[in-house]
């Protein structure tokens, strides 16, 4: 950048609405999930969740770490997020929520929370098996309860589910 140009403006950014909210928290993108392991560093997993009543919903395979990580320290972070492929005027739109809060562990014993997460990804016929042998194993489900939720966007206008396309060089 030259100098003549100047700084570049920060990214103008505001709240998301509640619809805008839920209509991100309903698609289909994974979550990163934050633990604090042993050493007191961060490890992030991604993830498959549901958002109910205010609480994210995840399951795990028994024995993970980031399950050993709740166990010992149930402090967890969560970010979903979503941004355009095009940028404009260099940018690109984005959307987030990210979300902090106690997490519970439990066993999924009748695999309904894996089912309706697995649903969530993966429609039909292919779906149901996956739900079916994703809820065959022994599961643990992770209850994350909220202290805190912020859901930001960029350049006012939070993005379309439809990819745009670029304009022609």
């Amino acid at each position: 950048m030259s100098a003549s140009q100047g700084p570049v403006p920060p990214h103008p950014s505001r709240a998301l609405t509640q619809e805008e909210t839920a209509l991100l928290l309903a698609r289909d993108l994974p979550a990163h999930l934050a633990t604090l392991d042993a050493a007191g560093f961060p490890r992030i997993t991604p993830i498959w969740f549901v958002f109910a009543e205010g609480v994210f919903y995840m399951t795990s395979v028994a024995g993970k770490r980031h399950l050993a990580d709740l166990a010992r320290d149930p402090r967890a972070a969560i970010c979903i997020d979503d941004e355009e492929h095009v940028s404009v005027a260099g940018r690109r739109r984005n959307r987030q929520v990210k979300g902090r809060g106690r997490a519970e562990l439990f066993a999924d014993e009748e695999g309904m929370w894996t089912r309706r997460i697995t649903h969530k990804y993966t429609a039909g016929a292919e779906g149901e098996a996956l739900a079916q042998r994703r809820a065959a194993q022994p599961r643990i489900v992770i209850r994350l309860s909220l202290e805190r939720l912020i859901a930001i966007g960029t350049l006012g206008t939070p993005p379309s589910d439809e990819q745009p396309t670029p304009a022609a060089p």
